[in-house]
């Protein structure tokens, strides 16, 4: 990494970048700008001072319709956006460009912060700060910092992920600019699970948890249960969410002719797995060959059993088969063909597994104080009031509390919607 003097006024995160060494790897770096409507009396000299430290790639102008514009602004930067009508009112609703860009010389670091972590490079950062400046405007200008945020952006932008892009850009711009008309992925709805997949794929890290075989074309299961790492996933979904009045774990959604139910998972807050598990899942995850992320086999064995045992409390026919194939590839030891079918020695093997990788039953007394959920608020709300202003961290605040405090049947009937669905269900 280079030694570098950083000016990053006014980047929100900068108190959490680490001076932890980050490998470059120049394989894949690209980069965006959006110039908004409202900055691009500013876009040429921009564009002349981008051309200084970065190669330019290409260059878009993109017309997303009126009709769709607040929902395409909120489905692209989900919660990062408290205020969708502030953000359309200082960028403007007209075309926008898209300046793709490669660093030849990145400067990357490690950025942690309560909420997530990722790698970014300085240089985008900075140039992103110096161009806000430019125009007057602390948020005309944005950009990508990361390749994960990169990835992030260009697959709703264009529904084609870093990638799938580059194989169509040349190695320099050719001075045009390519006109796109139309409005982000997903807009008028989703055509099928390999669709949706694919965006999910480039946007947020997930795992179907089990009932995969057969995906995305056969469907033999009643839901969808996915883990993911927060409720972002639900922004890119449905541009229409609220995280004030909807349903954050639930979700009856149609695609094409097929109406498929999600169950979501999140990291924090449902106590569905130990916290540290469910960290690993994510880590560990596999690629499907038909297109998704599943569990590694461990994981996807232990969950299972974990899932049957302390969540259903019964050990299904079919849980049973798919468990005895498991078993049998990881070579488990002590199980035999009828192990699964006596449910104090399959709780056995799985209390073995979990001490041996100091996991904790997450439906025990003792986690869920450990974990509760007010014990999480207070340890964000400075950093949400910080990034997203006091008022989002209210509402926040006020909703969470209506929700954890009632443990009724009668309040979610009367309610109608629970933010945190799953510590319900595993309460009642």
């Amino acid at each position: 990494m280079q030694n570098n003097q950083s000016n990053l006024s006014g980047f929100w995160a900068e108190d959490y970048l680490t001076n932890e060494k980050v490998n470059v790897d120049n394989t894949s770096n690209l980069n965006l700008f959006i110039i908004w409507e409202r900055s691009r009396d500013k876009s040429k000299v921009i564009i002349e001072d981008l051309t200084k430290k970065f190669v330019i790639r290409q260059i878009y102008e993109v017309q997303w319709s009126k009709e769709h514009f607040l929902t395409n602004l909120k489905r692209f930067y989900e919660r990062r956006l408290p205020e969708v009508q502030e953000k359309a009112n200082l960028c403007g609703i007209g075309s926008f460009l898209v300046v793709l860009v490669s660093d030849p010389n990145p400067i990357l670091k490690k950025m942690i912060t309560p909420t997530e972590e990722d790698v970014v490079n300085i240089n985008m950062i900075e140039n992103k700060m110096k161009y806000r400046k430019w125009v007057g405007e602390e948020y005309s200008i944005h950009s990508s910092i990361s390749e994960k945020e990169t990835n992030h952006d260009l697959t709703l932008l264009f529904n084609k992920n870093t990638k799938d892009l580059e194989k169509e850009l040349s190695k320099n711009w050719d001075k045009s600019i390519k006109k796109i008309d139309q409005d982000i992925v997903g807009y008028d709805g989703w055509s099928n699970l390999k669709q949706l997949f694919y965006v999910f794929n480039g946007t947020v890290n997930y795992v179907i948890l089990r009932n995969f075989e057969g995906m995305p074309n056969k469907f033999d299961f009643n839901d969808i249960d996915l883990l993911t790492e927060d409720e972002k996933i639900r922004y890119i979904i449905d541009g229409n969410f609220s995280l004030y009045g909807n349903n954050i774990s639930r979700l009856k959604m149609n695609l094409g002719t097929d109406q498929v139910e999600f169950d979501f998972r999140y990291l924090k807050n449902q106590n569905y797995f130990d916290e540290k598990w469910l960290k690993n899942i994510l880590k560990n995850r596999d690629f499907h060959p038909n297109g998704f992320y599943i569990p590694c086999k461990e994981d996807y064995f232990y969950t299972l059993l974990y899932h049957a045992i302390v969540h259903k409390k019964i050990i299904s026919e079919k849980a049973k088969q798919k468990l005895d194939a498991l078993a049998k590839e990881l070579n488990v030891k002590d199980v035999t063909d009828e192990t699964f079918s006596n449910f104090e020695q399959s709780k056995k093997i799985l209390n073995t597994y979990l001490r041996k990788m100091n996991y904790q039953n997450s439906n025990s007394m003792y986690y869920r104080l450990r974990h509760n959920q007010f014990i999480r608020l207070a340890k964000v709300s400075i950093f949400v009031a910080k990034t997203q202003g006091l008022k989002f961290l209210l509402g926040a605040i006020t909703h969470k509390i209506q929700v954890s405090m009632s443990d009724s049947k009668n309040y979610v009937n009367k309610k109608g919607k629970v933010i945190d669905q799953t510590d319900y269900d595993m309460n009642n």
